[in-house]
């Protein structure tokens, strides 16, 4: 792919648009040193934990807990630029209508809403533990929990219409890969089982169990990466040369 043309994308654009790209690896690494090594949070905490050992576990783990949440929120907002970025060579796709672009804009928008809710209340559950009353530190727990998990409505539609974007080019040789469409429709699909996490605190649809935590997280990041390896790609790829002058 390197050294062909890449009709009706400027160089300056390309550089643009992979400076956007590298949001994907910031996030991934940015966000997991903060929900892993800093905040402790993998394994997940058990949905069937009583008030008093998740107080405990904050108020243990205040500190650390706190600046995992820090980095998870600068982290999250590396979505941002990303989807950008995404959505951007969507848009250029023969064949896609612009409006499945603008679709992905405004679920970017939406999803990067509800993520960044995430970090603050763990931060907050981090910040009074220890005097608050239990009940108050498991409720705010359960409330960051439930946005990682549950609320994969808007993540799973932007998936769908990138998909739709993709698929849409009709062409012998795609502006992205036809996989990075089916790639997107396992995403969306494999999302869903997060949202019956409300009904189970043990087993696989858990928030702690493969189905609702395990899978979606893993097949959204392997997305992320998949998407941003193919960008970087595009990146590659020279400008089209200029149409020469009319004589």
């Amino acid at each position: 792919m390197e050294g062909s043309y890449l009709p009706g994308v400027a160089a300056g654009n390309t550089r643009l648009l992979r400076a956007l790209a590298w949001g994907g690896p910031v996030l991934t690494v940015v966000f997991g040193l903060g929900l892993i090594p800093l905040a402790g949070f993998f394994p997940p905490p058990s949905p069937t934990a009583d008030p008093r050992s998740i107080a405990l576990l904050y108020a243990e783990h205040h500190t650390s807990i706190r600046l995992g949440c820090f980095a998870m929120i600068v982290g999250l907002v590396f979505l941002v630029p990303w989807g950008v970025a995404l959505a951007a060579w969507c848009r250029r796709i023969p064949g896609a209508d612009p409006a499945l672009a603008t679709g992905q804009l405004v679920c970017l928008g939406v999803s990067t809403a509800l993520i960044e809710v995430i970090p603050t209340v763990w931060a907050v559950a981090a910040y009074r533990a220890g005097s608050a009353v239990p009940d108050v530190t498991q409720a705010f727990n359960d409330l960051g929990w439930f946005l990682l998990l549950f609320a994969w409505p808007p993540f799973s539609l932007w998936s769908v219409l990138v998909a739709a974007s993709v698929l849409s080019d009709r062409g012998e040789r795609p502006l992205l890969p036809r996989w990075t469409g089916y790639l997107s429709l396992w995403n969306a699909l494999l999302l869903a089982p997060g949202g019956l996490m409300a009904f189970f605190k043990v087993g696989p649809f858990a928030w702690d169990g493969i189905m609702a935590f395990y899978i979606p997280l893993t097949v959204f990041f392997v997305w992320l990466v998949g998407m941003t390896v193919v960008m970087f790609r595009l990146t590659t790829v020279r400008p089209a040369a200029p149409e020469p002058a009319a004589a």
